[in-house]
């Protein structure tokens, strides 16, 4: 067998009563999570771009774009509502560590396909929660078998995986044939490739970052729908001449990881971001905020800010071309940044990033008193930090976090994400609604239908407060 009928066959095969209710539980959290982010994302500039041009191919109302309520095909509902999911950069991360490098992905980016196709399918709460706790497993098994050298040092986006994986849970809440499965794996893996351009070291970010895995999850939906109909694709797209293993991953792939079931759901070693920021900034900025609160230090006092984090987290966020970003995807990803806006404002939250706040002197100052280094010691870590500020009176203060609020080892309570939502949420819900849905989602497999959960996302006016209501 091909590893993607493999894959299929797991995937058919996967029921709610295999899942432990520990996981269960989990792929709630993110769930609540995920829908956090896209509420958060509702008013992001490529947000709207995104939910104007789906509102203008029309087509069949099948599924809810979240926020408007309007209804699309289910393919760009997923495009629309994963960009939003993922303009915030508050979605989660799950990393490994290999010899020399990272490699990492945001599994959430891939909820909102299962949603869409859900709310399409009419399917119910325990489907949901398997589908995303597949989703969760297969994109981890992908990163743990990448061996030694990771997609983005290649030259390739983390979206790339996407293609491989998108098609299994789609395709199960599709009710595909496992063939079927296969074709569309083999559809979407063929043309799923994406370039590392998105967010290249020494390069601005620009919008393209806020939809790599959702264009990619859009295209394998397409790919899912084109199986259902008899569509046919490549078997060996994953491990066959010039599939992904041979021509994207030079051969540095175990085929044997991916195969293997594990001690641990992929779900339980995911990470959650308390911050609205790159992951391997968390604990810097958690150590940053500490020390200013602690030490009751103003801007004017610091002489200069010290930041150790690990060695791809001192490339990608200290990069010295996002030392003063110009907009919100290159602020997000800018230690030197963050590191200002989290002495000055002791906070860095969804209001972190306006234009004024970017030209503004006194953070424009503290970015060139910033240095930030690679210590390998976070490697392990993946998301600490250590933090030295000397100040204008001659003192030095210090703090290393290893585990920040969000990591596996150190999560975020229940009561914490379901105030994230709230903070999110509550510019364009009233309190009745927020409790609905966070309700909703923790007893998520007693609903018979996922479409009333979508329907609870819709706000109208985008003002505090709003009534629910669909877009007609």
């Amino acid at each position: 067998m091909a590893l993607s009928e493999k894959l299929a066959h797991y995937a058919r095969d996967l029921s709610f009563t295999d899942l432990s209710s520990e996981e269960v539980h989990g792929v709630k959290r993110f769930i609540l999570d995920t829908l956090a982010c896209a509420v958060g994302g509702y008013d992001g500039d490529s947000s709207k771009i995104i939910r104007s041009m789906v509102e203008e191919l029309g087509g069949p109302r099948e599924s809810t774009v979240v926020g408007c309520g309007t209804k699309v095909p289910c393919a760009n509902a997923a495009l629309a509502n994963g960009a939003m999911v993922r303009y915030l950069d508050y979605n989660d991360s799950y990393l490994k560590m290999t010899e020399k490098f990272f490699t990492g992905w945001h599994p959430n980016e891939l909820i909102p396909a299962a949603l869409a196709i859900g709310e399409r399918q009419h399917v119910n709460g325990r489907d949901l929660i398997t589908a995303v706790a597949l989703s969760y497993e297969i994109i981890g098994r992908f990163v743990d078998s990448i061996t030694v050298k990771s997609l983005s040092n290649r030259g390739w986006h983390m979206a790339t995986l996407a293609g491989f994986v998108v098609p299994l849970y789609v395709g199960k809440l599709l009710k595909l044939t496992q063939e079927q499965m296969v074709n569309a794996i083999g559809i979407a893996g063929t043309h799923t490739p994406t370039l590392g351009a998105i967010d290249a070291p020494g390069e601005e970010y620009n919008m393209t970052k806020n939809i790599g895995v959702p264009f990619v999850a859009r295209n394998s939906i397409i790919a899912a729908l084109l199986a259902q109909k008899g569509f046919t694709g490549p078997k060996r797209v994953i491990e066959g001449n010039r599939g992904i293993i041979e021509s994207v991953l030079a051969g540095d792939f175990d085929t044997s990881v991916l195969l293997k079931s594990r001690d641990y759901p992929t779900i339980s070693q995911t990470i959650m971001k308390y911050f609205p920021a790159e992951t391997c900034a968390q604990g810097a900025l958690t150590a940053l905020i500490k020390l200013a609160n602690d030490h009751n230090i103003l801007p004017e006092q610091v002489k200069k800010i010290r930041i150790e984090v690990d060695t791809r987290g001192a490339e990608h966020i200290g990069d010295p071309a996002k030392r003063y970003p110009h907009n919100k995807e290159t602020a997000d990803h800018s230690l030197y940044y963050l590191a200002a806006i989290a002495i000055v404002d002791r906070a860095v939250s969804v209001d972190s990033y306006t234009e004024d706040k970017f030209t503004d002197p006194t953070i424009r100052s503290l970015i060139e008193r910033v240095t930030v280094e690679a210590n390998p010691e976070f490697d392990t870590f993946r998301t600490g930090g250590t933090v030295h500020i000397f100040t204008t009176d001659n003192q030095q203060f210090m703090c290393r976090v290893n585990y920040p609020k969000g990591h596996f080892q150190n999560p975020m309570t229940d009561e914490e994400i379901g105030e994230k939502f709230t903070i999110l949420a509550s510019r364009f819900m009233n309190e009745k609604q927020i409790r609905q849905i966070i309700n909703a989602v923790y007893h998520l497999e007693d609903l018979d239908d996922i479409g009333k959960l979508m329907k609870m996302l819709i706000f109208k006016n985008t003002v505090s407060g709003g009534e629910n209501g669909e877009k007609k």
